[in-house]
């Protein structure tokens, strides 16, 4: 997350515009939902524009989703549950992967519809997958002689005794499209609703959708 930081405020630093405007720029929060094939999970992000034209913005995130799941993770799960069984060891396994990104863009901002603000935006950067996956403790012998109480966490011990490898992080190049629009609350501050298209380019792509509500400043 730290050189994902670095990477949003090198590309504000860098985006300067070269004129005066009583808006600048902005920073914003954000949180939501993104669905894909297999699932649905939180999302979050954090964002810095600079206008380089009357309605230009380029934009920096940072921010995560929570489980993007490609379709290959909890199958080769399942597998490993399945092998299990067959030595008296009952099990269930469940995967996660979180999806770490940082993406550089372009806004665009349509002209105002009773005071709301329009936009539309694309950008495109880098996502880091870091696949986790959680065995629990039905019943049945551990290979270790060791007991265990149902839902006990023994991902560790299976990992151990070469009942299941975990999956390898990666990071893949990722890019969004999207839109939204942005509300005035009070002052600089700003409400804002945002709707983007991602696409994480992994062994197995992930598509994603999804939908945010955040606040922000602009200055």
């Amino acid at each position: 997350m730290k050189k994902a930081s670095l990477l949003v405020a090198f590309i504000v630093a860098c985006a300067a515009p070269s004129f005066a405007q009583s808006e600048r720029g902005y920073v914003s929060g954000s949180g939501g939902f993104a669905v894909t094939p297999e699932t649905t999970s939180g999302d979050v992000l954090l964002e810095g524009g600079v206008r380089v034209a009357p309605r230009l913005i380029v934009f920096g995130d940072v921010g995560q989703f929570h489980d993007v799941q490609p379709s290959d993770v909890q199958p080769a799960i399942d597998l490993a549950t399945e092998q299990l069984s067959t030595t008296g060891l009952n099990t269930i396994g469940t995967g996660r992967v979180p999806a770490t990104y940082a993406l550089g863009g372009v806004r665009y901002e349509l002209p105002l519809i009773h005071g709301l603000t329009p936009y539309a935006l694309g950008g495109v950067g880098f996502a880091h997958l870091s696949p986790t996956a959680t065995f629990t403790y039905s019943g049945g012998p551990l290979a270790n002689g060791a007991t265990a109480t149902v839902g006990q966490d023994i991902t560790s011990q299976i990992e151990s005794n070469g009942g299941f490898t975990a999956p390898a992080s990666s990071t893949a190049l990722m890019y969004s499209l999207g839109g939204g629009v942005q509300v005035p609350v009070f002052g600089a501050w700003t409400a804002d609703v945002g709707y983007r298209f991602s696409r994480i380019g992994a062994d197995t792509p992930v598509k994603a959708q999804g939908i945010t509500f955040g606040i922000g400043y602009r200055f």
